[in-house]
């Protein structure tokens, strides 16, 4: 009897020590990320709604994020920053112009597993700024903020982060977002209060 017990009381302290070690493995308190990705503007909103929000391509992303621990699963993304380049989709009498844009988000992250797969859902702030080239650009404008391209909005989604060692990380995810705002529409358009975007990134994070 004694036996059995000493074997039970072994095999708990192992399993315990074994979650503890395999959850330490794989935690550091903050990271940094290197992010590629995509924006879904005017190809995507204005292609499924048939109506005139954005007037804008979608964009291709680059940028980089830095985030802490909150407790092991909940992170505090600090701040994230990406560049989209892009263009005008339809514009009368020139050739459509170049577009950039400018993103900053701050939020929450919470992961569901604790091992080298981690799927998580977030949710975050966005600010959205739109860099024009051309004078008179045809896209949209918030008249909250002065006539300037220029959104705060929510963003919900989620995805997976997948470790390759035990500082580096491979994370994807996608997310979807509406900006507020009492927007003047492009030509063609019609006035709205919330103008959507969608995303998806991939990033390279690095722990420490």
């Amino acid at each position: 009897m004694n036996c059995r017990r000493i074997v039970l009381a072994l095999v708990v302290f192992m399993s315990a020590f074994g979650a503890t070690d395999a959850q330490a493995q794989f935690f550091r308190n903050n990271g940094i990320s290197v992010i590629g990705g995509w924006k879904g503007l005017g190809t995507t909103f204005d292609g499924l709604t048939g109506q005139v929000l954005w007037n804008i391509e979608d964009q291709v992303t680059v940028g980089a994020g830095y985030y802490t621990a909150i407790g092991y699963d909940l992170w505090f993304d600090i701040f994230s920053a990406e560049i989209g380049i892009g263009s005008e989709r339809l514009v009368a009498g020139r050739e459509p112009g170049p577009i950039f844009s400018f993103s900053a988000t701050s939020g929450i992250r919470y992961q569901f597993l604790s091992e080298k797969i981690r799927p998580f859902v977030g949710a975050h702030l966005q600010y959205l700024q739109l860099i024009t080239v051309l004078p008179n650009p045809d896209v949209p404008v918030n008249s909250l903020t002065g006539d300037s391209p220029f959104w705060v909005g929510l963003r919900l989604g989620g995805g997976c982060e997948f470790f390759i060692l035990d500082e580096v990380s491979l994370m994807a995810s996608l997310h979807i977002a509406g900006f507020t705002g009492l927007n003047s529409p492009p030509a063609g358009g019609s006035p709205t209060f919330i103008l959507p975007q969608a995303s998806g990134n991939l990033a390279a994070n690095i722990y420490f």
